[in-house]
């Protein structure tokens, strides 16, 4: 197996050749040329790695993994830019299926998809795999993971982290199953990014494609404990940034977690869009109604107030489940009672205590 580079006909685009001989040296062999592609308009960038599972029926043929350096996938490419030249012996026929994964320099997962193209014997055939956008080590948005497990990885510390070379930060590695140092950037916790360089040092970019909200890439804190987490987010109405959401690579989970934020769950801020989260992302209560995070909301959060309801995924961002969705108000209770100033958005509703609950209660 040989495998080499070179810079292709179209801009941003390197072309990739790998001989493969799956099933010997018979002649003459027949080859299956793969153009690999972005799904969608938007170019996916940052390729590192390419994983490729070449299967016949339900039978594994081969899973190659190698480096692809920066590489960029267009959509609409063609064979001068971005291919994969795999040969096979000459008595070998059928269809043949490629699982395509192009992984980042963490090792998340950013594309994904599958074709089944069938040999043509002692000749040439074409197929195109166009990836769709995936991620495999965003954070879980804010929902309840139920724990704190998860495999310790060694190298660099990711909090504070000591790296030799100046502005460089520690990041989880997936590839390597190792935190590493890289060159970090100038933004801050909470801010936008496309690539782990972009983030300051102690954070990491992390993107919520896979939870349901294409385009939203942040910078996220790492933490050991809440103590980390308290200045994240700082002056918005929330009750702090908590140290909870885990980081996950594709096929482990970490024991290194990232900062919720501290964002404003009532339906007034949401009214106002003025909860505090980035774009896209909307300020949820995933557990205790005393803490609080910038989620991607399901597509069944549509309930507004009096809606009938069985669990608050079908209520809008601030509003809870509570029979039917009720709009959460800011309550701040001591014995039994909200003291806050009401700030219910419906005429005629008082904010009213949650049992067990302090900060947030319903509008009733």
């Amino acid at each position: 197996m040989r495998f080499n580079s070179r810079t292709s006909l179209r801009p941003g685009i390197l072309g990739l050749f790998l001989g493969l001989s799956l099933m010997g040296c018979s002649s003459p062999q027949s080859f299956i040329v793969l153009v690999v592609e972005s799904g969608t308009p938007t170019p996916i960038t940052g390729v590192a790695q390419l994983k490729v599972v070449v299967s016949k029926g339900t039978t594994e043929m081969k899973t190659l993994t190698y480096a692809a350096g920066d590489l960029t996938l267009v959509a609409d490419a063609d064979t001068s830019s971005g291919t994969l030249s795999v040969s096979f012996s000459g008595d070998e026929t059928g269809d043949i299926t490629f699982d395509v994964h192009a992984l980042d320099a963490q090792g998340c997962e950013i594309g994904e998809h599958s074709t089944t193209v069938t040999i043509k014997k002692g000749a040439v055939n074409e197929g195109i795999v166009a990836l769709d956008p995936r991620t495999g080590c965003a954070p879980d948005g804010g929902a309840p993971d139920g724990g704190d497990g998860g495999t310790p990885l060694g190298g660099c510390d990711l909090v504070h982290p000591q790296c030799a070379v100046a502005n460089q930060t520690c990041q989880v590695n997936c590839t390597t199953k190792v935190n590493a140092c890289m060159m970090g950037g100038p933004v801050a916790a909470g801010g936008p990014c496309q690539t782990a360089e972009d983030c300051a040092p102690g954070t990491q970019c992390f993107d919520y494609s896979n939870v349901g909200c294409t385009g939203t890439k942040l910078c996220l804190p790492f933490c050991d404990g809440n103590t980390d987490c308290a200045a994240f987010g700082n002056g918005g109405a929330g009750p702090g940034s908590f140290c909870r959401d885990p980081v996950k690579c594709p096929d482990l989970a970490t024991a290194s977690h990232t900062c919720t934020f501290s964002c404003d769950p009532t339906a007034a801020a949401a009214k106002a869009t003025h909860t505090g989260c980035p774009t896209g992302l909307a300020c949820v209560i995933p557990s205790s109604m005393d803490h609080v995070d910038c989620s991607c909301p399901e597509a069944t959060r549509t309930g507004k107030e009096n809606a009938p309801c069985t669990s608050t995924a079908q209520c809008a961002p601030g509003f809870l489940c509570e029979q039917t969705c009720r709009a959460v108000c800011r309550c701040d209770a001591q014995s039994g009672v909200c003291t806050a100033p009401n700030d219910c958005p419906t005429t005629g509703t008082t904010c009213t205590v949650v049992p067990n609950q302090t900060l947030y209660g319903v509008c009733l």
